[in-house]
């Protein structure tokens, strides 16, 4: 089966001397095509950090990472950005959406640093707002949205370079319980498609959505389960 993304040996530390914190010990963990993986954990055991080294977002102290079995744990900040962009989309807790960019400028974002032609882009935000359900918002501002719109408009702008991975960090943690399970549905349709997803989350009810939960606890992986 085809690999997306590999960890080998992989440590983490912040800080040095008596104020190190070592957030991860020597992770192993592979993620293949199509997969759909929950991460699942306590907070402060290390979930978060292993997303973003996944996501090229930090680097390991030690150890090796993979993506699309090329090693990129020491590439440049410049390189990893281009690799994020093209290969990676994420979905936050917070949404990070751009306040002042309405809910197509915001999908649009991630085309236009990728040099995608205007109307394509346009084309293809509207395509991804219609796909979440937001046909009929694409001009509204995120304080104009829900907080579950907001996330469809996250995970439209997550696809919107038609990533290999999909990562997201607690997507459901700032909604209510059925707005929640509408976007755990979107991310079953998502992996029904073929997606491969990586859930990180500590809420049981999330994570058996998935089909493998790999738990974490004090930076080690405890338990793989499927």
């Amino acid at each position: 089966m085809e690999e997306v993304v590999r960890l080998e040996d992989v440590w983490k530390v912040y800080g040095k001397g008596e104020a190190a914190v070592t957030a991860l010990k020597g992770i192993d963990l592979t993620i293949h095509r199509g997969e759909y993986v929950a991460i699942m954990g306590p907070s402060g055991s290390g979930k978060s950090t292993l997303m973003h080294i996944m996501g090229l977002l930090d680097t390991p102290t030690k150890g090796k990472v993979y993506v699309g079995g090329r090693d990129v744990s020491w590439l440049g900040e410049d390189e990893r950005a281009l690799l994020r962009r093209n290969y990676i989309g994420f979905v936050f807790q917070t949404y990070n959406l751009i306040p002042t960019l309405t809910a197509m400028e915001n999908v649009e974002l991630p085309m236009i640093f990728a040099g995608v032609p205007e109307r394509e882009r346009k084309r293809r935000a509207r395509e991804l707002l219609e796909k979440v359900g937001l046909g009929d918002r694409v001009n509204h501002l995120p304080s104009q949205l829900s907080g579950g719109q907001q996330q469809r408009v996250a995970i439209a702008r997550a696809l919107a370079n038609d990533p290999d991975l999909i990562l997201a960090d607690e997507p459901t943690g700032n909604l209510d319980s059925k707005t929640g399970e509408r976007i755990l549905d979107m991310f079953d349709e998502l992996h029904d498609e073929g997606r491969t997803l990586v859930i990180v989350t500590h809420d049981e009810e999330v994570a058996k959505r998935a089909e493998r939960i790999v738990r974490i606890r004090d930076g080690k992986i405890e338990e793989v389960i499927g």
